[in-house]
Parts: C-alpha cells; structure tokens; sequence
C-alpha cells in the first residue's frame, strides 16, 4: 500500500526519544493506524529490535480486557530487561476505561518504556491528559491535506506546489511569477474537495467505491461514536443533524431551526454540536467582534472537516457554482484549522469569511472582486496585510496602507 508522509511526522519524530507520552488524535481513519505501522518501521530502521515494539490495538477486547484487568502485569509480560528500551504503540485508546490513570501508572511504574498511543475523539484524549499533565505531547492528525493529496496523485505536481505554497500566516509573502500549473492543480482541487481528504477515498479511483466509502465512513462513525456516547435512542436524530449541518455548510447556526427538524431541544442540540466538533466532523467558527456596538454577537458559522463527507451528508457530488464557492470557502479554513479563526460581521451587513488571530482578513471569491465589506474590515482594523482567494489570479494590491494579496485556492 502507497504510503504518503504526513504533515505532522516530522514533529513526531522529534519526541520519539523522550520520555513523554506521545498522544495523535484525530478523525476515524485518517490515518493514525498507518502511522504507528510507520512509527514502528522507522525504529526498526534504527536498528530498534522488533521484540521491543508492541503494536497494540484496543479494538480487539481480548487485550482491551487484559490490559484494564491488570495494566502494571500486562507490560511486565513484553518488558523482559530493564535496560532495553521497550515502545508500547496503543492505538484506540478511547475504548480503555480510566486510560489516564492507568497510563499515569504505567509512565511513574515503568522508566525504560516509550507509549505513543492514539485515539478518535479530543474528548477522550483530553480527559486522559487531564491525568497526564507534564508527561505527554499532544498531536492532531486530520485527513489528507492538499499538499498530502497531491503527493498522492502526481509527484511532479506536488514539488511544483511544494516550491509555489503560499502559507497565509507567513509574515514574509513571495508571490513569485505567474503560476503554470493552475489549470492541472485546480482540476485535482475540484477532485480533493468533491471527494475529500480520507486517505482510503483519496486512493480509490473509482467514483462510485468512492461514495460507498464515505457512506460506511459515516455508519462507522454513527455506530461506534454516536452510540458509544448517547446510545441508540438519539442516532437517527444525530444523522439529521448533520444531514442539515451539510445543507448550510458555510452558514450560520440556527438554533431553533435545527430543533424545530431534529425533534432536539435547543440544550440538546447545542451540546450534540460540540461533541461533532470533539469528534472532528464539524469546526464551529465564532464571530469576531471588538466594536460591540456595530458587530454582532452572532450564532457560530458551521463547517465541515473533510469537505467529501460533507457532500456525502448532502447528497450532493453533482454540485452547482454556488455550492463548489461554499466548498472552496470550507476548503480555506481547513489549511487555517491551527490558527485562532473568526468570522466577522457587522450590524450593518459587512461581512468577511475569515479573520485570522484577530489580524487578518480573508475573503474567498471565486472571481477576483474587491468588495464593500473587505474594504470596510481594512479600513476599521488597519491590518498590516489582507488576502483575497479566489480561482485563477495571483497579484498584489494595497488599500490604505494594507498588503492585499489575490492568491488562488489551489496555491495556499
């Protein structure tokens, strides 16, 4: 199987030798799986003996029951010498009952052992760090990104983009020539943003495989997640949820609305909403507002963290000019997913998609257009630089002292 290194890696690595936990978390399979395998072929690269690395999954109870049984015992069992260095990879540690305190144990017990564990749901690992405080390292591992589907699909096209990236918090831009890829790299954005970023999806050529898997991609995530946290009762009414979630993507929340469809109480669906983010289908922006008495103190803006899931939710591969601005506007926000993001508008209708760290705006047009509102954040704010995303153009403009950089999508 085609391994693609992943963005995260190489500040995985950095920590593969201390004695600190190592905690990747991150959708269901995005990849965390693959990754240990990685983890463990590159010790054995470094001449780490086989029988020193335990590549364990608490999927399967039989050693999810062992290992809660008597945690201490079960890595004595593999820990034959003191002086060896032993690598416990844990993946799904979700599925374990008290994971934090038993790994405290485990990290104070035992002094000559590296854990590097997974899991699909922040909320999971954030309780289990809650133990862990000064003993672990926290990471995110999402789908593909852009970059990492590109190298997916065309080797040359990737180290073209590699060398022509343009990263929005970057506080030196180089824009470079004309581009002369753009028409190559916008037909496989197309692709990427239709069907996602889920590695398995992103590998599979045929269309309709495709669609299958982002179905059971979907069921997985219903039956193990939604189920593990509010039972059967409420599945039905969850995938409505997020059927409607996907037919505002890009929208603001309406609260009494999702009620009034799902049959949930506004407590209900308020909290529902924070477990998809926790559980890395949704992210929920905020608006941004320092002027209290022009900007609104709105409802957040919904987005979806693999833009292909979205489309599976919705029905929709098929889509209209709209509907692929809105995906592309999602798209954004996904190569921003780090930074502190907030929408902004004001009582007046200004509107802006994006701020980023509460400094920069970012608008996403499809076609190069300078608009009201964008002017009007400049001019309020006075930031030092600004972006314009949009298709094809790639150009530097300046509006009352700010840098305004028109970059296309396929090139951030």
């Amino acid at each position: 199987m085609v391994y693609i290194k992943r963005e995260i890696e190489n500040e995985v690595f950095k920590w593969i030798d201390s004695k600190e936990i190592i905690a990747i978390r991150g959708t269901r399979q995005c990849g965390k799986t693959t990754f240990l395998k990685k983890i463990s072929e590159a010790l054995i690269h470094r001449k780490t003996s086989k029988e020193n690395i335990h590549l364990i999954s608490f999927e399967d109870d039989f050693e999810k029951e062992k290992f809660e049984k008597n945690p201490k015992e079960y890595i004595s069992y593999y820990v034959k010498e003191n002086s060896v260095k032993h690598y416990f990879l844990l993946d799904e540690v979700q599925y374990i009952k008290n994971a934090g305190k038993l790994l405290k144990l485990l990290y104070d017990e035992f002094k000559n052992i590296k854990i590097i564990i997974t899991g699909s749901s922040t909320l999971d690992l954030n309780e289990i760090g809650s133990y862990l405080v000064g003993r672990v390292l926290l990471f995110e591992m999402y789908p593909f990104l852009f970059s990492e589907f590109l190298e997916s699909k065309d080797a040359n096209l990737f180290n073209y983009y590699t060398k022509r990236k343009i990263k929005l918090t970057d506080k030196r831009i180089v824009l470079g020539g004309e581009p002369i890829y753009l028409d190559k790299l916008n037909k496989l954005l197309r692709e990427y943003v239709l069907f996602g970023g889920y590695p398995a999806i992103v590998l599979e050529k045929d269309i309709e495989k495709k669609k299958f898997l982002l179905k059971n991609l979907f069921l997985t995530y219903i039956e193990k997640d939604v189920v593990k946290i509010y039972g059967s009762k409420y599945k039905q009414r969850i995938s409505d949820l997020i059927k409607y979630l996907s037919s505002i993507n890009s929208g603001i929340i309406n609260y009494n609305e999702i009620a009034c469809i799902t049959g949930l109480y506004n407590k209900e669906v308020k909290e529902i909403l924070h477990i998809l983010e926790e559980t890395y289908i949704i992210r929920l922006i905020k608006p941004f507002h320092k002027n209290l008495s022009t900007e609104l103190k709105k409802n957040p803006r919904v987005y979806f963290i693999d833009t292909g899931l979205r489309n599976f939710m919705a029905n929709r591969f098929d889509i209209s000019n709209d509907e692929y601005g809105q995906l592309l506007e999602n798209y954004i926000l996904l190569n921003i997913k780090q930074e502190k993001v907030n929408y902004w508008r004001t009582t007046a209708k200004a509107e802006v998609d994006f701020i980023i760290n509460e400094k920069i705006p970012i608008e996403s047009k499809m076609n190069v257009k300078l608009t009201r509102s964008f002017r009007s954040f400049i001019e309020s704010y006075n930031p030092d630089r600004a972006f314009l995303v949009n298709l094809n153009k790639l150009s530097k403009d300046k509006i009352k002292g700010t840098d305004v950089f028109i970059v296309p999508y396929c090139l951030i």
